[in-house]
């Protein structure tokens, strides 16, 4: 709980890279599994806990029917100095719950005949899982294009259009004249847009770093997190001393569907 008592709100982030050599030309069986099987668990089993919607992505400039052919326009290797090719969102209106020890994500089962490896999916990907808490959000405002209308909210806003994400991670002290251990959300979400072109996000959340789903270790990992939801087929760039990766939306489910 906050300091008010209320439900601190978050997100399960879960970055894969499949790894099984059947994979090397097709990810369809992973996909499949992951879409059809494995998310629609979590959001059934884990619904008591709050997982009621999810968003996969896969980074963009990689084609999941593909993969042989796939070349990413981003070279950066975060986390774990890892390409990771898929990321998975769960929003959490009460991430302390989600985590718990008696959520429903730790229910799931992971082992499926559709999948290689004896079914064992922890055995055919390499996977990076974590609990985020939502300390900021910036939600734009006014006449697309324009440079200065954004402001700090704690009310998530629709997005209807299309938006890819662009995930860029930080550190207060990666701030020029920062106080440690930390500075104010808007400061730092200010910061991630150093040297932006290109048409204001739709939509800019911080996280910070809560840890790891049990068995993770969460060494190499930022502080915070900026997700910047920006429209889709335009082009955006940053200054390149911050690690941005842009992903691009693969399917929806649950709620996030609607």
């Amino acid at each position: 709980m906050s300091s008010t008592g209320s439900p601190i709100k978050g997100y399960l982030l879960i970055f894969a890279l499949p790894t099984h050599p059947s994979f090397t030309t097709s990810h369809s069986a992973f996909n499949t599994w992951y879409n059809q099987i494995h998310i629609p668990d979590i959001l059934s089993i884990g619904a008591s806990s709050g997982f009621v919607s999810a968003t996969r992505f896969h980074r963009a400039g990689f084609n999941p029917s593909s993969p042989s052919l796939s070349s990413t326009a981003s070279e950066v290797t975060y986390p774990k100095d890892t390409k990771w090719q898929y990321l998975a969102m769960y929003p959490l209106e009460d991430v302390e719950k989600g985590m718990g020890e008696e959520s429903g994500l730790y229910k799931v089962d992971l082992e499926h005949e559709m999948l290689p490896a004896k079914g064992n999916a922890m055995e055919v990907a390499r996977w990076e899982m974590g609990f985020w808490e939502v300390v900021g959000e910036m939600a734009a405002k006014g006449k697309e294009g324009s440079s200065q209308n954004h402001e700090l909210t704690t009310t998530i806003t629709d997005t209807p259009q299309q938006t890819d994400t662009l995930l860029i991670p930080l550190d207060s002290s990666d701030l020029p004249g920062s106080d440690i251990p930390g500075a104010h959300p808007s400061a730092i979400l200010d910061y991630s847009r150093k040297g932006w072109t290109g048409p204001n996000p739709v939509r800019s959340t911080l996280l910070k770093f809560i840890g790891p789903v049990p068995g993770g270790d969460g060494t190499g990992i930022k502080t915070y997190l900026a997700v910047h939801e920006v429209p889709s087929h335009t082009v955006t760039t940053v200054n390149p001393e911050l690690q941005t990766v842009r992903y691009k939306v693969l399917e929806k489910f649950g709620e996030a569907s609607a």
